[in-house]
């Protein structure tokens, strides 16, 4: 089987729809915590936006709070030093793990924490890269896994993007109020909210469930 390359990983997330610049000194700090092909990308392309801003790559430093208040307290089946790297429009984010791989997903409109241990699948540097592709590609086929379904099961995206407008590096799409708080999860419901701080506050006022899937 054949490596991967960062090429091949920039050509993954497609054209950018708003390119964030990162800088060295801090993609430098997370050398060593995480696979160098994330490295790479970093230095590429940043922390960027894709897909018409659906999937963003994510400052660690700036997401690592949501990540810890998310995941504080709860029964986990593993732990490991969790990274942010990826984040959607509504909040999902992806973590790579040191030991565990991209094993850590938080859905934080839907309050579910997702561990799924890709320890057998850190041995080799080809599978490792296919973890961080598989997080970041923006295919067709794929963008399902980033968007979300409405309360009427629909796909939430371009409708709540046709009414709101854009996103940037710092926003994202979030109800207004929280459906804790009795908020709806519909298109209408929604509003453009800073991207962290709604994403914290749903920490808070959103059920948490970990989801111990077995694939």
């Amino acid at each position: 089987m054949t490596s991967i390359g960062l090429e091949q990983a920039i050509s993954s997330l497609g054209k950018p729809y708003m390119t964030v610049a990162a800088e060295s000194d801090l993609i430098d700090r997370y050398a060593g915590r995480v696979p160098g092909m994330l490295i790479d990308i970093w230095r590429t392309a940043g922390f960027s936006g894709y897909a018409d801003g659906l999937l963003w790559l994510c400052n660690p430093e700036d997401w690592q709070p949501a990540v810890d208040e998310w995941i504080h307290g709860l029964e986990l089946p593993f732990h490991d030093d969790w990274i942010p790297f990826t984040r959607t429009a509504f909040g999902k984010m992806t973590m790579w793990g040191a030991r565990t791989g991209r094993s850590l997903t938080i859905d934080s409109q839907n309050g579910l924490v997702i561990p799924i241990d890709q320890t057998e699948s850190m041995a080799d540097e080809l599978d490792i890269n296919l973890q961080i592709l598989v997080a970041i590609d923006t295919d067709t086929e794929l963008l399902g896994l980033w968007d979300e379904d409405g309360e009427d099961d629909k796909p939430m995206f371009r409708r709540v993007r046709k009414r709101l407008g854009g996103l940037d590096a710092s926003t994202m799409y979030g109800c207004v109020p929280a459906v804790g708080l009795g908020g709806s999860f519909t298109p209408r419901g929604m509003g453009i909210v800073n991207a962290v701080d709604h994403v914290r506050f749903l920490s808070t006022v959103t059920q948490r469930q970990v989801m111990n899937w077995r694939f």
